[in-house]
């Protein structure tokens, strides 16, 4: 059993200029997840009952799978329970209104990671660190009307301005 004191924390929270139905759409829609979240790959559902979603993700890192249980509290709360893989734990992400069309976006990790790669906590927990930044960053752009920048994306703009 794992001391919940030990268990890495990580919280980033982002406002969105968005009806909170906009936001839920788009935290909500489990199939899509990788457009935001970049470290997954892949996602399959494998069984939904109610707002309870069981499923396995693979992350772009070394390609395991990690098996999940989501339960969607519609408009307020998405909450991921990391089960059995590389990483076990929970995240939410909380919506949380901060006026009538603006809401501020908290994503919650309580996580450890398994086997060896519990001695590269630090390295790891720096890299979801960043990638949760950015997955909230990619939420925002798209509740508020403007299209997700892909790096290649990023590359061809930096370009074409030095031209």
């Amino acid at each position: 059993m794992i001391d919940e004191s030990q268990v890495p924390k990580i919280e980033e929270s982002i406002e969105i200029d968005a009806p909170v139905d906009r936001v839920w759409d788009i935290i909500s829609d489990l199939d899509n997840e990788p457009e935001y979240w970049w470290g997954t790959r892949e996602v399959k559902n494998l069984t939904r009952e109610g707002n309870v979603i069981d499923r396995e993700i693979y992350q772009n890192f070394r390609k395991h799978g990690i098996k999940q249980r989501v339960t969607l509290r519609p408009r307020t709360e998405v909450e991921i329970q990391y089960l059995k893989g590389l990483t076990e734990g929970v995240k939410f992400l909380r919506l949380e209104s901060a006026g009538e069309n603006r809401q501020r976006l908290v994503a919650l990790w309580k996580i450890h990671f398994t086997g060896i790669y519990w001695f590269a906590t630090p390295f790891i927990q720096r890299h979801v660190r960043k990638g949760t930044r950015d997955a909230l960053l990619r939420i925002k752009d798209v509740s508020e009307g403007r299209p997700i920048k892909y790096p290649e994306e990023s590359k061809k703009q930096i370009g074409a301005d030095l031209v």
